[in-house]
């Protein structure tokens, strides 16, 4: 886990097998956000009003509470990492708020608990947010996304193709699928697939770059969990709350 972008950088089985995909042009000097593992993007996903994907992804987390902490009552492993406005997000997007990320283990899965708060001396703001999940595949022609409900929106061309329930990936791919339910799975071509299992990101998102770039499309696909369509308001004093847990099934 990286405290810069509050970012989830490896996840890895028991056997040692690699869940995530950092690209290969990712840097982990503060200078950009981390390419790979799990992005939080947040106040904004996408283009919009303020830089791409907001900010959450370049800005430093903390963390606010662990179960390395003295007496943790046998606690799986977690740890909740926090960021509240200060001078330079309020820069800009003028807002207060507190957005948690509660990382937890649970046997061999991985839970993702997300937390936005309005704080009571704040006034009403909009957001959208995603969990920008990169995840490693053996070949993207070999790999398949199940479960996912029609496309409705792709902003590049549909090079892709939709069999029955199944997205096979033969060109760039940038497609959102709105209510897309609470379960997905990316069939990663050796026999297994991951499971993303959800609650509260109505959307979700399926990216690959192809050829753009040439040194990493083939080993990854993004399936990404987000609130994309429709913002979610916050009232001053009012919460939202989304989890995501990610685990691998044989096949």
């Amino acid at each position: 886990i990286s405290l810069f972008g509050g970012q989830i950088t490896s996840f890895r089985q028991a056997s040692g097998d690699e869940v995530l995909y950092i690209r290969p042009d990712a840097v982990f000097d503060r200078s950009k956000p981390i390419a790979g593992g799990i992005p939080l993007c947040f106040p904004q996903f996408g283009p919009g009003a303020i830089q791409q994907h907001g900010f959450a992804r370049n800005v430093d987390w903390s963390v606010s509470d662990s179960s390395a902490d003295p007496n943790p009552d046998d606690r799986e492993p977690e740890v909740q990492l926090l960021l509240r406005d200060n001078e330079f997000t309020r820069s800009i997007w003028p807002h207060e708020f507190q957005a948690a990320l509660t990382v937890n283990l649970h046997g061999e899965r991985l839970r993702l608990d997300f937390r936005v708060i309005n704080p009571s001396s704040g006034g009403t703001f909009d957001f959208t947010a995603a969990l920008h999940s990169y995840i490693e595949v053996v070949d993207v022609e070999r790999s398949a996304v199940k479960y996912l409900d029609k496309v409705v929106s792709a902003t590049s061309p549909p090079e892709c193709e939709e069999e029955g329930e199944a997205v096979l990936i033969q060109g760039p791919v940038d497609r959102v699928y709105l209510d897309a339910g609470e379960y997905a799975e990316l069939h990663v071509g050796n026999g297994a697939a991951v499971a993303l299992s959800s609650h509260g990101w109505r959307d979700a998102v399926v990216w690959n770059p192809w050829t753009a770039m040439p040194d990493a499309y083939r080993r990854f696909v993004c399936v990404e969990n987000a609130v994309a369509a429709v913002p979610i308001r916050l009232d001053p004093g009012s919460g939202w709350r989304a989890r995501l847990e990610l685990y691998v099934n044989d096949l």
